[in-house]
């Protein structure tokens, strides 16, 4: 039952971000070398994040201010990420496609989701993460890479279909990333108080 991970690998990172379009951008502009080193390195951190959390869980959800610390930083670093993204709306392409790739590259290492979406998971899958962990996490790196080929392969395609630039993608995703980091900290805040 391991092979869930594959599907939860496809699904993370599913929904277009930093990563996703730094990797649309690098396949199109056929930097292929650059693309892959991303990829690599996409799939380390990947393990790393995935890994980490899941082996040291249930000391973070012991550990309430280290826990909501997390959660906190996490939605910090996503509405930074979305201010840095609404903010590049408004340069040339050339910036704005150099800053998805600094930006892409910054999520992969301090990737503001991981954790929180780790800790969701095992409580969801708890019995089939933990029944082979590093066979799970094996098949979530296949997962993560077949999603970073599907946007390779449709990337451009969807580009071009819906006829949206990068500045505006950027622009929405951004604004969707403050929204849902400020939602979220209000949240925690409640909850802490409570």
């Amino acid at each position: 039952m391991s092979w869930i991970g594959i599907l939860i690998g496809f699904y993370g990172f599913l929904f277009p971000g930093n990563i996703n379009l730094m990797v649309v951008y690098l396949f199109e502009s056929k930097q292929y070398k650059l693309l892959s080193f991303i990829i690599i390195l996409i799939l380390i951190f990947e393990f790393i994040y995935s890994a980490l959390t899941l082996l040291f869980l249930q000391y973070i959800l012991h550990n309430h201010l280290l826990y909501h610390g997390i959660e906190i930083f996490s939605f910090i670093l996503l509405a930074a990420l979305g201010i840095s993204m609404v903010v590049d709306g408004k340069r040339d392409v050339k910036t704005v496609q150099d800053n998805t790739t600094k930006r892409g590259i910054f999520a992969i290492i301090i990737h503001p989701q991981q954790i929180p979406f780790w800790m969701a998971l095992s409580s969801l899958f708890n019995s089939i993460i933990y029944k082979n962990m590093y066979l799970f996490i094996t098949y979530n790196a296949i997962g993560v890479l077949l999603i970073m080929l599907a946007y390779m392969v449709i990337g451009k395609w969807l580009l071009s279909y819906f006829k949206l630039k990068l500045s505006i993608i950027n622009r929405t995703i951004g604004i969707a990333y403050i929204g849902l980091a400020i939602f979220s900290i209000i949240s925690i805040s409640l909850q802490i108080k409570l």
